[in-house]
């Protein structure tokens, strides 16, 4: 095999995994976190006391609307600075998942619960 062939795989395979970089690690960590907390407030919600149900509470929101859209500026702000245009892509990408997250999930049922509170 040639060793331009090789490089030229090798740096495809970089790019590649920059872009899913970019794209997975905020989204991943945002849902993660919120995931992780709705799963210790539905199976421990009678046996915590509210200061710890407050602290997932919190946890269970920060992670897809705080912490997703935080990791995803951050990198790409270090793919602007550093030039990796993957992993630039990549978070951009994010970002328009997470605006498309907010206007078609979050936004729907934030007008349901304000409009309906208590009826339903």
């Amino acid at each position: 095999m040639n060793d331009e062939v090789a490089d030229n795989l090798i740096k495809g395979t970089t790019k590649t995994s920059d872009f899913w970089y970019g794209l997975g690690i905020p989204i991943c960590f945002g849902f993660g976190i919120s995931i992780f907390s709705l799963i210790v407030l539905s199976s421990l919600i009678d046996k915590l006391s509210i200061v710890f149900i407050l602290f997932f509470s919190t946890l269970l929101h920060t992670g897809h609307l705080i912490l997703w859209p935080s990791l995803a500026a951050l990198i790409l702000y270090r793919g602007k600075v550093s030039g990796n245009l993957s992993s630039k892509k990549g978070a951009l990408l994010s970002l328009k998942l997470y605006a498309a997250w907010l206007v078609v999930i979050i936004a729907p049922f934030a007008w349901f619960a304000y409009n309906f509170n208590g009826i339903v």
